[in-house]
């Protein structure tokens, strides 16, 4: 008999710890609860962004790779390359409208996470393609992987969208 009192019990507080658990994960779904420091979207100022320009965009801890191409640029990434890790890439981060060889909403431009994916470093823009700082990782300017020492995957690509006249960008992480 006291074993049996004990059984029903434990299953009452079994019960209500499971009940309470649930109803943490429901409120806390129905509840934004992050902290102020992570925004739902991020928008950035582009002025007089030149044709083949990189430029890193920077706002609490996000940072954004714009690089405007120019019509030669956009023809020559069109082109295949041996020299890529992941040419079709099929192993990268990236939205639905990246998975062609541009890897970008619109063909002009090219946005991704300004950090690499070897080491993980910031990224420094070279002339007609982008290194890490700390490391010998290198991309065209489509953000794919060129082939070195090390295997690691072309540049992860955010949710985004330009405004009409493409002189705001805003990021949805």
């Amino acid at each position: 008999m006291a074993q049996r009192k004990y059984l029903e019990k434990s299953l009452k507080y079994f019960t209500v710890i499971f009940g309470l658990g649930v109803l943490y994960i429901l409120i806390d779904f129905a509840v934004d609860l992050r902290p102020a420091s992570v925004h739902s979207s991020y928008r950035f100022t582009l002025d007089d962004l030149r044709p083949d320009q990189a430029r890193i965009l920077r706002q609490d801890n996000l940072s954004i790779l714009v690089i405007r191409r120019s019509t030669e640029t956009i023809a020559q990434l069109e082109q295949p390359v041996v020299e890529l890790q992941d040419p079709e890439s099929l192993r990268s981060k990236q939205p639905g409208f990246a998975k062609h060889p541009l890897r970008s909403k619109y063909a002009e431009y090219f946005v991704s996470y300004a950090i690499g994916t070897d080491l993980g470093c910031p990224l420094a823009v070279l002339e007609n393609r982008l290194t890490e700082t700390c490391g010998n990782a290198a991309y065209d300017f489509a953000g794919r992987a060129l082939r070195g020492d090390n295997e690691f995957q072309n540049l992860a690509i955010p949710d985004y969208n330009f405004s009409d006249e493409f002189n705001r960008l805003t990021i949805n992480p």
